[in-house]
């Protein structure tokens, strides 16, 4: 039988620091933490208690691995998850924290859905294998082990902008989020490409930082303005329609009109925002229908025999309204 002491002697490190690895515990680097469980993956160690004959044993459980629940956009998705999930005969639970690390080495799960930026690249390449497979959905990752099931966000950037164009607008401001969020990120990339493809320029101040929540969009709209007073652009869009809703807010508030003084287009199509007033133009994303593929995927690594009915790509849709 593998013990910690071979996985210790395999990474070349001492049998606590194997230990404390392996548990996550924060007093060891991340390059450390990597070795440990490399090691571990290599030979074959599996830790005491509930997970030691999990090689041999399946739990018949799906974690679902988020960095937290922030905002209402996951609800669909983690509908469309658990639809499959439990039409395959599985359980899912749901973990939202920046450490779960030990759940996956010590195989709590049969296999793992990923929308969680704390958990490295290479601690994911480090742990997936044919008995943990796993579906990522905020980065790009692809081996035999690991699958990606991306939203077409550069593509929902790209309608954005064409329909500001044709609607006239030349200036186009931009309101991003937290650059650690990679869908955040391809929108953004999406927008600039877009722009660029048709000859229009974009200056760095008429990009805005918020963190996808309301107030951050109210926040960074009402100083934007403070201080540009009347040389802004005639429309901005927003990475989320949380963003979008806060950046209406302040606009309002400094009694300019929308969509005659600045259009607004946001990202997602929340429930609430076609009772937003005005009513937010926006790209439809079908949350539920992005979680039922994730699923899916993760269920035809798991078994080569299944067969999903829809496994399509993601696609998008732009939702004109009153804002735009």
């Amino acid at each position: 039988m593998v013990t910690l002491k071979d996985v210790a002697k395999r990474a070349g490190v001492s049998v606590s620091t194997a230990s404390y690895s392996i548990n996550g515990s924060s007093l060891i680097t991340k390059e450390t933490k990597q070795k440990v469980l490399l090691a571990a993956k290599e030979i074959g160690y599996r830790t005491n208690g509930p997970a030691k004959n999990l090689k041999e044993k399946k739990t018949n459980i799906i974690g679902l691995f988020l960095s937290g629940f922030t905002g209402p956009f996951f609800t669909d998705m983690m509908e469309g998850i658990q639809d499959v999930v439990i039409q395959n005969g599985y359980e899912l639970m749901v973990y939202a924290s920046d450490d779960n690390h030990r759940l996956l080495v010590e195989r709590y799960v049969d296999g793992a859905i990923i929308l969680n930026h704390h958990m490295e690249d290479s601690f994911l390449k480090a742990i997936a294998d044919e008995k943990l497979p796993c579906v990522v959905l905020d980065r790009e990752i692809k081996t035999p082990f690991i699958n990606h099931v991306l939203l077409p966000n550069e593509q929902g950037s790209a309608m954005a902008v064409r329909y500001l164009l044709e609607k006239g607008h030349n200036r186009i401001g931009y309101m991003a989020g937290s650059r650690e969020s990679y869908d955040g990120e391809m929108r953004l990339k999406g927008f600039k490409t877009e722009m660029k493809k048709y000859n229009r320029s974009f200056s760095r101040k008429d990009l805005l930082r918020a963190d996808f929540t309301e107030s951050s969009g109210y926040l960074a709209m009402s100083q934007y303005i403070e201080k540009r007073t009347q040389d802004v652009p005639t429309a901005f869009i927003c990475a989320n329609d949380e963003m979008a809703m806060g950046a209406i807010r302040a606009i309002k508030e400094k009694n300019l009109k929308i969509p005659d003084d600045i259009a607004i287009v946001g990202f997602d199509d929340i429930y609430v925002s076609k009772h937003f007033s005005p009513s937010i133009t926006t790209i439809k994303v079908p949350r539920k229908e992005w979680g039922t593929i994730a699923a899916q995927s993760l269920f035809k690594m798991m078994d080569s025999t299944y067969d999903a009915e829809t496994m399509e790509a993601v696609s998008v849709e732009l939702m004109s309204r009153t804002s735009g």
